[in-house]
């Protein structure tokens, strides 16, 4: 679509002597509904279309933006973008080289875009989701739905030429229970990159208002875990916060080259239990957001972080690549055309073993089963805090009475040598709703897991 405009520019990028240079283009839509008690209070549809130009000269970047999608803007972000370069004198700064540079990737059998889908239709999932926990004897009840879909284009002066669709679309519900001076909340989220003809069967919005109430009612009859050192067993969902949160973020190229991860300058060393495989890919047949290619126009492979144990791998952009000497991952990603690419995540995961979960459990003489991630929070060296919503307590394997607001605090390269059991049960997830933060920037993502056990880490709860 805008091909014609990538090459006037490139070709003003030429002649005006910068040794690289970028154009990316983009053409998205957010969607918004959100129903709280009995009525729509939020209803939004919002488009982001403009164009980033990257440069690089005298070994510095220079980056500028614009909404204005001529030659006459696009010459102004060149100029603006070499000023910024220059401005920085002279560096080191450099992009890795490519072999795969050309390629149209668009998302497959999707039936019911959001983009021809009518209104009232996506009212009606909120307003059934609603309904379901509504009419459950819910205090208070909210539900919503959300979208992002469109294209990215990227062409580069070293022969970058990549069309890239977008798309995830979601629905959440929630539901809040008040009894006897006691209250309980709980929620559930599909979501996937995939047109709304995944909100069907067990994605149906009344199955999401289900799993809410579910959860809510269960927490109403919790209490507080045992605060001390446990064997903890999570589920897929609290998994992927571990996998995301606390050990993605650590191998992510910009932070190693900076030294201000903990795993700079380890690669195979032993960091894990052998049980550990963690593998960050932009795309998984078992769910989560598909990104075929990143916005430097890299295909998103399959990157395996930690296998068996060994740390095997780290997450680069072509900038970061270029500067440690390694090949571009696809993990080049902005939030928007207004702003620049810095290395971030796509689907961070642990695989799978070759427990069941109920296998787990039932070899668990004393611990605790926690799911549904509640927020928290991280520090570079991977010391996290992390907030569980429900659970239970088990006993000579058995689940036993149900328990809440669990917090989770150690580090994750402490918590990855006590793992000794790891599930077959992956499961992915991702979301329309938010997303990953990093230097102001959010994006899209996912993560997941299976169900796994650490031998020891500390709970916060009641004493």
């Amino acid at each position: 679509m805008f091909e014609d405009l990538a090459e006037f520019i490139l070709q003003r990028a030429t002649a005006s002597g910068v040794s690289f240079a970028e154009v990316r283009f983009e053409d998205t839509t957010r969607e918004f509904i959100q129903f709280v008690n009995g009525r729509i209070v939020a209803l939004s549809n919002s488009t982001s279309r403009g164009a980033a130009v990257r440069v690089i000269l005298n070994g510095n970047i220079g980056f500028s933006s614009t909404t204005e999608l001529t030659r006459e803007g696009l010459e102004r972000a060149l100029v603006n973008a070499i000023k910024a370069a220059r401005a920085l004198g002279e560096g080191n700064k450099r992009v890795a080289e490519v072999a795969v540079k050309r390629g149209d990737y668009r998302l497959d059998s999707v039936k019911k875009h959001p983009s021809r889908v009518a209104i009232d239709e996506k009212i009606d999932l909120v307003k059934r989701a609603y309904s379901v926990a509504s009419e459950s004897g819910a205090s208070s009840a909210t539900s919503r739905y959300g979208a992002y879909y469109g294209f990215v284009e990227i062409y580069s002066l070293d022969g970058v030429r990549v069309v890239s669709e977008r798309l995830v679309t979601g629905i959440s519900a929630s539901a809040v229970f008040r009894e006897n001076g006691k209250t309980g909340d709980g929620f559930e989220t599909f979501g996937a990159s995939k047109g709304l003809e995944y909100f069907t069967g067990d994605k149906a919005p009344e199955r999401a208002a289900e799993k809410a109430v579910e959860m809510a009612r269960l927490a109403l009859r919790a209490r507080r875990p045992p605060a001390g050192e446990h064997t903890v067993i999570t589920r897929p969902e609290l998994t992927g916060v571990f996998a995301h949160e606390s050990f993605g973020h650590l191998t992510e190229a910009d932070g190693v080259f900076a030294g201000t991860s903990p795993l700079t300058g380890r690669l195979g060393e032993k960091i894990a239990s052998e049980l550990v495989t963690i593998v960050d890919s932009g795309f998984d047949p078992r769910g989560g957001y598909v990104l075929l290619v990143d916005d430097e126009g890299m295909p998103t492979q399959r990157t395996v972080l930690v296998e068996k144990g060994v740390l095997v791998g780290y997450l680069h952009s072509r900038e970061s690549a270029a500067l440690l000497g390694m090949r571009p991952t696809g993990n080049g990603r902005a939030q928007s055309f207004a702003h620049d690419v810095i290395v971030r995540m796509r689907n961070t995961y642990f695989e799978e073993g070759d427990w069941k979960e109920d296998e787990i459990i039932r070899e668990t003489r004393h611990g605790i089963l926690l799911d549904k991630p509640a927020g928290g929070q991280v520090e570079e060296d991977g010391t996290f805090t992390f907030n569980a919503r429900i659970g239970f307590i088990i006993e000579n394997g058995e689940l036993k009475e149900p328990v809440r607001d669990a917090v989770l605090a150690g580090n994750i390269l402490e918590m990855l040598k006590y793992i000794d059991a790891v599930a077959d049960n992956v499961e992915i997830s991702t979301s329309p709703f938010g997303g990953c933060g990093k230097y102001g920037q959010m994006v899209h993502v996912g993560d997941g897991g299976p169900t796994l056990r650490a031998t020891r880490l500390l709970v916060g709860g009641e004493k």
